[in-house]
């Protein structure tokens, strides 16, 4: 009898996915632990969820028009599910979590982390023995941090209790500047929402004259952009589309905001500082 409540709790839960076409669309893309636990959405929160709140019970009735057909033959309970699906089910205990940590540039791109997961599992002579099971994240282009991926079921087994699920949560980590992994200096950018932010060291000489920018961007290309104006230490210039991608729209991106940082010399003769005068005397001033 309890075999079959639960499969017709299956089949019942299976019905109402199947059955909505935006449900079925959700468990289709991001499958059973997209639709139970909701979807990422821009802000790489999880939207939505659902949870199946019919029972075996009234599944029973809507298919047979009664709940109990064998009744006018005067077989079987009254209600033949009511009393097993009465009885508390195996404890879910809470969700085992990770932190998954990601450069800024494995978030731009999208990346695959592997995770080895040792759980206990009962073996066929029901002794608990720990198994090895590589659990694989493809991380998506555009996820932000606190982005949740759920691997259902895969935590310890124990009497009494069905497995946890194993949750990893996205953390963004910063590439080691100066270092070997950084030739590019791209730990110059840090992420603001869509768009990237990217910090460009710029000579004051170059800050006054006309200057072309060379900016690496975290897929490994170079910008080039001319900087014909005067370079102030507030000045920003923006460069359409080439920021984050949107995680569920990974062909479009926002904006990259270059902000510069202004190299001073540390020392000036004094030839120099009577020249930087008369050069500067007259010139029009910034507010």
């Amino acid at each position: 009898m309890e075999d079959a409540a639960k499969k017709f709790q299956e089949i019942g839960e299976a019905y109402d996915v199947l059955s909505d076409l935006q449900m079925r669309a959700i468990y289709d893309q991001y499958g059973y632990e997209g639709l139970r636990d909701g979807v990422p959405n821009q802000n790489g929160a999880n939207e939505g969820g659902y949870r199946y709140k019919q029972n075996a019970q009234e599944i029973f009735e809507g298919f047979f028009g009664t709940s109990n057909p064998f009744a006018s033959f005067g077989f079987g309970e009254a209600q033949p599910f009511a009393s097993k699906l009465n009885r508390p089910g195996p404890l879910k205990p809470e969700p085992v979590v990770h932190n998954l940590e990601c450069t800024l540039a494995e978030l731009y791109n999208g990346c695959v982390k592997k995770y080895g997961a040792t759980r206990k599992r009962l073996n066929a002579e029901g002794i608990y023995v720990d198994e090895t099971k590589q659990l694989v994240i493809n991380v998506k282009p555009g996820w932000k941090k606190g982005t949740k991926v759920t691997f259902p079921c895969e935590g310890d087994e124990a009497p009494g209790q069905t497995a946890p699920d194993i949750i990893f949560v996205i953390q963004e980590k910063p590439e080691p500047a100066g270092s070997a992994k950084d030739p590019n200096n791209i730990s110059q950018y840090v992420r603001d929402g869509n768009n990237l932010v990217y910090t460009y060291k710029i000579s004051l000489s170059d800050a006054l004259t006309d200057c072309s920018l060379q900016i690496p961007t975290l897929d490994k290309r170079i910008i080039s952009i001319a900087c014909p104006e005067v370079v102030s230490p507030f000045y920003e210039k923006t460069i359409p589309g080439e920021g984050m991608p949107l995680s569920k729209k990974p062909d479009t991106k926002g904006d990259l905001l270059v902000r510069f940082h202004i190299l001073f010399p540390k020392y000036l003769n004094g030839t120099k500082r009577t020249k930087l005068k008369e050069l500067l005397a007259n010139e029009e001033l910034q507010n």
